[in-house]
C-alpha cells in the first residue's frame, strides 16, 4: 500500500514539474519574441515610478530623495514586470496591437501599482511620499504602454511600406461593399501588402456618400449607380477593377447590373474577393479549374494614364480603325467609343470579327454614330472610297498578319497585308488630310529574323518617310508608328494556348528554356497608343519618330508557364509537365525594343520612349514597294524575300539561297553560322534550336508558344 502511495506521489510531482516546465518554456518564448517591447515596458515602469514621486512631491529633490527615487524605480520594475508576464500581456505579438488589447493592460497595471504601493509603504520607503504618487504612476504607465505599442505598430507599417508600389504604379480599384472584407483589404493596402490603390468605395447605405473609410472616399450608394458612374467618368483615371467584397446577392440587383454593364463597356474587370466565412474547396480537378485572367499573369503593375488628354484629343473627332474586329482593333474601338467621338468608322475583313465588334458597340455605346465596312486594306480602290466618304480625322491601322510561323510560310500574303496594305491606308489618309495616322507595330520588327518582322519594319519605314514629307512640305497630316511587344490574351497568343493545354491536363509546350518576351495587357497597350498619338500631335517639330511603349523587363516563357500552372491549382512538373519542342522557323530567343542603328530619346511623357531610325528616302521606298507588290501578287516568294532584305538591314543574308518548292520558298529558319556579315553588330547571339530538338518538334507538329 505504501509503495503504491509513493508511486502516486511521484507521478503527481512529475506531472506538476512537467506543467511548471511547460509554463516556464512558454514564458521564455514570450520574452524572446517580445524582448524589445518588454525592455521598453521596463523602462516605462521605472520612469513612471520616478516621475510620479517628483510630480507628487512638487519640491526640490534632495540627495536623500534621490536615493528614494532610485530605489523606487528598482522596486516598481521588480514588482510590475512579473505581474505583466503573469497576466499574459506578452502572449500577443507586438505588431498585432489593437484597442481591445490595450484595454487588457489596465487591470494588470492597477494590480501592479497596488502591489508596489503596499510594499513601498510597508517597508517604510515611501513614508514621506504622498499617496497621490500612485494614481499618477498608473496614468503614466498606461500612457507609456500605449506609446510603446503604437511605436511598434508604426515601425512595422513603415517597414512594409518600403515594399509598397510607387505612387502611380499601383493598380487603381474601387471596392463595392463595406464590411469585414473591405476593412481587412484596406488595411493590407495601407500596409503595402497589396499592389492596388483603392480610389473609392461604393456602399449600400444612402447616407454615407463623401464620408471617408480608412481615408478612402465613399462614392455613393449601389442603389443609385448613375451618380457614381458620372463621378468616376469625370475623374482623371478610371479604375482597372471593381472588387465585390460580398456576394452579388447581397447588393441591390438593379444597381449592380447597371454598374457591371458600365464596367464591361469601359473594359473594367469585375471580380469578387473571397468571403472570409466561406470554405474554399480543398482540391482542384478538371471540373473546377481556376479561370485565369491575362492581367493576373502580368507580374508588374499595369501602366495607367490620365484621361483628360485623351478626352481633349478624341472627343468630337471622326476616328477610323482598320482591323477593327481584331484583339488590338476591338480594344481601340471600345476605348475611343468611351471618349465620345463624332463618328466611328470600322474596317474589317473578317465577317465574324466585324459582327462581334458591331454587337459590342450596339450594346455599350449605342449613342456613338458608327459605320462598319467589310473591306480588305489590300483593296486600294475600296479603301480610298471609304476615306472619301467619311473623311476621318484620326486613323489607326491595326490590320495585320501577326503570327510568325504563318507569315513565314506565306511571305507573299504577309507583304500584301502588312506592307502594301499599310501603304494603301497611309496614302488614303494623306489624300483626305487626316490629322494623324497611327501604325500599330511590333518589337519583332527590331533586328528581325522573320518575314513578319521584316514586313512590319518596312511599314515603320513608310510611316516615318510620310511623316518627314509632312515636315518638309508643311502639311498637317502626321504619321506615327507605335511599337510594343506581345499582348496578353490576344487571339492565338500565349495565354489562351496555355489555358487550353492546362484544361487538357498538359503538357504545356514551350519552344526553348531560355525563350523570353516582352508582355503588355491589351488595355494598357491601347491606352498608351492613344496617349502617344495625342502627345505626338502636340509636338509639332519631332517628325520621323517611332513611339516605343515601356513594357518593363522581358519574361521567360517557361516562368510564365509555371506561373499559370500554379494559378490553376496545379504543381508544375508533377501535375502538369512542361515540354520543350524547339524554336520555330524565323523565331528568336528574345525580342528587342530598339535597333542598333536607332537613336533613342525620351518621349517627354510617362510610359513611352522614342526611337529614330535612319530614314529610307521616299523615292527608293516607293520603287521597292512596287517591286515587292509585283513579286507578292505573282507568288514569287524568293523575290519577296530578296526585296525585304534590300530594305531591312540585317534581314535575309543567311537564307536568301533557301530552296524553292513549287515556285515558293520553304520557310527555313535563319542560320546561326553567319554572324559577321550584318551591317551592324547584333546586340545578342540568337542560337538556333538543337538539331534533335528541332527534328522532334517538326515530327510531332505540335502547337507551341
Amino acid at each position: 500500500m505504501g509503495v503504491v502511495m509513493m508511486t502516486d506521489v511521484k507521478s503527481m510531482l512529475w506531472r506538476n514539474n512537467g506543467r511548471a516546465h511547460h509554463k516556464l518554456t512558454k514564458i521564455k518564448k514570450e520574452v524572446r519574441a517580445n524582448r524589445k517591447l518588454l525592455a521598453c515596458d521596463a523602462v516605462v515602469v521605472a520612469l513612471s515610478g520616478a516621475i510620479s514621486i517628483l510630480l507628487a512631491a512638487g519640491a526640490a529633490v534632495s540627495a536623500q530623495d534621490a536615493t528614494v527615487v532610485f530605489l523606487s524605480m528598482l522596486l516598481a520594475t521588480g514588482i510590475t514586470m512579473p505581474i505583466l508576464l503573469g497576466a499574459k500581456l506578452y502572449r500577443r505579438h507586438r505588431h498585432s496591437t489593437t484597442l481591445p488589447g490595450l484595454f487588457l493592460t489596465a487591470p494588470a497595471s492597477v494590480i501592479a501599482v497596488i502591489g508596489y504601493a503596499i510594499v513601498a509603504q510597508g517597508s517604510g520607503l515611501h513614508d514621506a511620499v504622498p499617496m497621490t504618487t500612485y494614481p499618477i504612476m498608473l496614468i503614466l504607465m498606461l500612457l507609456g504602454f500605449v506609446c510603446t505599442r503604437g511605436i511598434a505598430v508604426q515601425r512595422e507599417s513603415t517597414r512594409r511600406n518600403r515594399r509598397k508600389p510607387v505612387s502611380g504604379a499601383a493598380e487603381p480599384v474601387v471596392l463595392v461593399g463595406l464590411g469585414a472584407t473591405s476593412d481587412l483589404f484596406l488595411r493590407a493596402v495601407h500596409q503595402g501588402l497589396s499592389p492596388y490603390e483603392v480610389i473609392g468605395i461604393i456602399d449600400d447605405s444612402m447616407d454615407s456618400t463623401d464620408l471617408l473609410f480608412h481615408s478612402v472616399p465613399i462614392l455613393g450608394s449601389i442603389r443609385e449607380p448613375r451618380p457614381i458612374i458620372d463621378r468616376l467618368m469625370d475623374a482623371d483615371r478610371l479604375p482597372r477593377v471593381l472588387l465585390l467584397t460580398e456576394t452579388v446577392t447581397n447588393f441591390d440587383n438593379d444597381g449592380i447590373t447597371v454598374l457591371r454593364d458600365w464596367a464591361e463597356a469601359q473594359g473594367i474587370k469585375v471580380r469578387s474577393l473571397p468571403n472570409l466565412t466561406e470554405q474554399q474547396p480543398a482540391g482542384f480537378s478538371s471540373k473546377n479549374l481556376v479561370s485565369i485572367d491575362p492581367e493576373d499573369v502580368l507580374t508588374r503593375p499595369q501602366k495607367s494614364v490620365e484621361l483628360q488628354l485623351l478626352r481633349q484629343t478624341y472627343r468630337g473627332q471622326r476616328v477610323l480603325v482598320t482591323g477593327a474586329g481584331g484583339s488590338i482593333g476591338s480594344e481601340l474601338v471600345r476605348q475611343v467609343a468611351s471618349l465620345q467621338p463624332a463618328e466611328l468608322v470600322l474596317i474589317e475583313n473578317c465577317e465574324l470579327n466585324a459582327y462581334q465588334v458591331d454587337r459590342m458597340l450596339a450594346r455599350h455605346f449605342p449613342h456613338v454614330p458608327r459605320k462598319l465596312h467589310l473591306c480588305c486594306i489590300r483593296d486600294r480602290v475600296h479603301l480610298q472610297a471609304i476615306f472619301e466618304e467619311h473623311r476621318p480625322d484620326m486613323v489607326f491601322n491595326a490590320a495585320a498578319l501577326k503570327h510568325v510561323p504563318l507569315v513565314e510560310a506565306n511571305p507573299c500574303e504577309g507583304v500584301l497585308t502588312n506592307v502594301i496594305g499599310t501603304r494603301n491606308v497611309c496614302d488614303a489618309a494623306r489624300s483626305v488630310g487626316v490629322k494623324a495616322f497611327v501604325q500599330v507595330s511590333t518589337d519583332k520588327a527590331v533586328n528581325t529574323t522573320n518575314i513578319m518582322g521584316a514586313t512590319k519594319r518596312v511599314a515603320e519605314f513608310y510611316c516615318q518617310a510620310q511623316d518627314l514629307i509632312t515636315r518638309d512640305l508643311g502639311c498637317d497630316t502626321r504619321f506615327f508608328a507605335v511599337r510594343f511587344g506581345n499582348v496578353l490574351g490576344s487571339s492565338g497568343s500565349l495565354i489562351p494556348l496555355f489555358q487550353e493545354q492546362i484544361a487538357r491536363g498538359g503538357p504545356l509546350t514551350v519552344t526553348h528554356p531560355d525563350m523570353e518576351r516582352y508582355f503588355m495587357t491589351i488595355r494598357e497597350a491601347v491606352e498608351l497608343t492613344l496617349v502617344a498619338a495625342a502627345q505626338g500631335l502636340r509636338a509639332k517639330d519631332d517628325n520621323g519618330r517611332i513611339f516605343v511603349l515601356d513594357m518593363g523587363q522581358p519574361v521567360r516563357i517557361v516562368d510564365m508557364a509555371e506561373r499559370m500552372i500554379r494559378m490553376s491549382g496545379k504543381v508544375p512538373g508533377d501535375d502538369i509537365a512542361i515540354e520543350f519542342i524547339g524554336i520555330r522557323p524565323g523565331e528568336k530567343l528574345f525580342e528587342e525594343l530598339f535597333d542598333r542603328d536607332e537613336v533613342v530619346q525620351p518621349a517627354g511623357f510617362a510610359g513611352v520612349t522614342c526611337a529614330i531610325p535612319h530614314p529610307v528616302p521616299i523615292p527608293r521606298l516607293r520603287a521597292a514597294l512596287l517591286r515587292l507588290e509585283r513579286s507578292a501578287r505573282s507568288g514569287d516568294a524568293a523575290a519577296v524575300r530578296r526585296g525585304l532584305a534590300e530594305l531591312v538591314p540585317g534581314f535575309g543574308e543567311s537564307d536568301l539561297a533557301a530552296p524553292v518548292r513549287n515556285g515558293r520558298q520553304g520557310p527555313l529558319g535563319p542560320s546561326t553560322n553567319d554572324l559577321t556579315i550584318h551591317p551592324f553588330p547584333l546586340p545578342k547571339f540568337q542560337p538556333a534550336a538543337p538539331p534533335m530538338l528541332q527534328l522532334e518538334a517538326n515530327r510531332r507538329g505540335k502547337a507551341f508558344a
